[in-house]
């Protein structure tokens, strides 16, 4: 209304007592309500960090999984490289074999591994000459224990490298030992490769170091080897390694990073009793927010892995969102609750003040959200975002029985840039490599950023895997391409590898399993180049 003396606006003063309380009222309840709102995108916020802790750490499981297989499956692949040195020859010399197994493992025991040795089986006859033979032959000591000149015998004749730590055991008949013997008729009677039980090497004595031995027999040439029976008649030795269990896992990149805690039983099951290997044995470690149990597979063994995260892991999963989004809503909810009762008070001024706020916590609300889902240097989707539209796109081709793709693209030789030229370089080095990604993709693709130099890309419809190879060679080539930044010129690689659905694949979790793989078989095979999951 309008004073006639003056001409100026005035307001009704609200009267004492309780008029202004009830003008209370609408204020509590507005900062009550904001307060709500908050709360529930604070939980939905911290569901959501919780979903992407799990998919990090499965995916760790999986990671961990992995490359201790691809070490077994090294040690088989050997094994099976040495009984192709005996099948090809008509007499193998200790000189001859130690060369093969020095050329085999590149001048020293890798990844893990102790030693190579091998052990003939001598019926009790042939111990005699067999001795005589060793110690003419410069083993001036050699000598077969434990044994009673009874036979068999299996003693180890020739073993790789020659350590004097190694050279202890030979003689050794491993006959006389029943974890090992056991292995030893697994394998003679399979014709393939068998692994003890957990055992003590003799190197090691008298501490108990968690090792394993793997058995391969060797079959005289021109024999019936399709039995069992066969294969008893004709075997005459075995080749076989043996390792420590955490040398094995000490040797594979990657393992015991901060965050992930590893325990190895002898067995199916994780009972307390037959543990070999834990990463992190301390007693007073807290119970692990996230735990999973799997398992390593051999011929008629098994070895159980419990995979736990620590504290650490929590530690270096960012959950900034929520916290942006708890302080945020807080002030937001106390300001909102300041301006209604202004609005209450002072109307068109307080009016004004709360529609200001109201736009505000909208633009908040919509910049927490655009940062719960995106990478905050290249502005990529990160790791949930990409896996609900992964989700998204395999429901929609499964309806329409369409082809999809997913490749996973690692930068080579970003590290030294990094070591080189300081992290800004190498920050602006992976926003350039995105721009260029970018361009060689549809608007309907979807490229992500999922670690330090790890990318992902999926392609949610194709109609081969030509349409999917031009868009990873596109990409290679576009990378591969000299980068100017600042006075550096720079020059990187891809290495990418590719899964399609439903053809290598068909559910989230495979498909990036296989696509990773084959990332790295990209890279195992000399980098900036592609691959198919099938060509892995």
């Amino acid at each position: 209304m309008t004073d006639p003396e003056t001409s100026q606006p005035t307001w009704p003063v609200p009267p004492p007592g309780p008029s202004r309380l009830r003008n209370l009222r609408l204020p509590l309840l507005v900062g009550l309500l904001s307060l709500a709102l908050t709360g529930w995108l604070w939980h939905h916020e911290n569901q959501a960090a919780e979903a992407r802790m799990q998919t990090d750490f499965d995916f760790s499981v999986r990671q961990s999984v992995s490359r201790i297989e691809e070490r077994i499956a090294s040690y088989e692949q050997m094994l099976r490289a040495a009984r192709g040195l005996f099948e090809a020859s008509d007499a193998v010399s200790r000189d001859d074999f130690q060369s093969f197994v020095s050329a085999l493992m590149g001048g020293s025991a890798p990844s893990g591994l102790q030693l190579m040795a091998f052990t003939p089986l001598l019926p009790a006859g042939q111990i005699p000459g067999h001795v005589a033979t060793r110690r003419a032959l410069g083993d001036a000591d050699y000598a077969i224990r434990p044994g009673d000149g009874s036979g068999p015998v299996a003693p180890v004749t020739y073993i790789a490298p020659p350590t004097p730590g190694n050279r202890a055991a030979l003689g050794h008949n491993l006959y006389a030992d029943p974890l090992r013997r056991k292995a030893m008729l697994q394998a003679r009677d399979s014709g393939g490769i068998a692994i003890t039980s957990r055992i003590a090497l003799r190197l090691d004595a008298p501490h108990d170091r968690p090792a394993f031995a793997m058995y391969l027999a060797l079959y005289n040439r021109g024999q019936p080897g399709d039995t069992p029976a066969g294969r008893q008649a004709a075997v005459y030795g075995w080749v076989h390694i043996a390792f420590r269990l955490a040398d094995l896992i000490a040797s594979i990149p990657g393992e015991g990073s901060p965050g992930i805690a590893l325990r190895i039983y002898d067995g199916p099951e994780a009972v307390a009793e037959r543990l070999m290997f834990d990463s992190e044995p301390e007693a007073d470690s807290p119970l692990p927010r996230f735990t999973a149990i799997k398992h390593i597979e051999f011929p008629q063994h098994r070895w159980a892995l419990q995979v736990r995260s620590t504290p650490a892991f929590e530690l270096g999963q960012s959950n900034k969102p929520a916290r942006i989004i708890a302080g945020a809503g807080v002030c937001v909810s106390l300001l909102l609750a300041l301006f209604t009762w202004q609005l209450v008070t002072g109307r068109a001024r307080a009016f004004a003040r709360a529609q200001a706020m109201t736009r505000e916590l909208r633009e908040r609300e919509e910049y927490m959200r655009h940062m719960a889902q995106h990478d905050p240097l290249t502005q990529l989707p990160n790791r949930a975002l990409f896996s609900d539209r992964l989700q998204a796109a395999l429901a929609r081709a499964r309806r329409e029985r369409s082809r999809a793709a997913l490749m996973f693209v690692d930068l080579d030789h970003f590290k030294p840039v990094n070591d080189a030229c300081g992290h800004a370089v190498g920050d602006s080095l992976l926003i350039a490599a995105t721009e260029r990604m970018r361009e060689c993709l549809r608007e309907s693709d979807t490229l992500a950023r999922v670690g330090g130099d790890e990318f992902v890309v999926l392609l949610p419809h194709i109609d081969s895997r030509d349409d999917a190879r031009q868009v990873a060679e596109r990409i290679r080539t576009s990378i591969a391409l000299p980068f100017q930044i600042g006075p550096h010129q720079i020059d990187i690689s891809a290495s990418i590898g590719i899964c399609i659905f439903p053809e290598h694949a068909g559910d989230e979790v495979s498909l990036m399993k296989c696509a990773d793989t084959a990332m790295y078989q990209a890279k195992d095979a000399g980098r900036d180049r592609l691959f198919f999951a099938d060509e892995a």
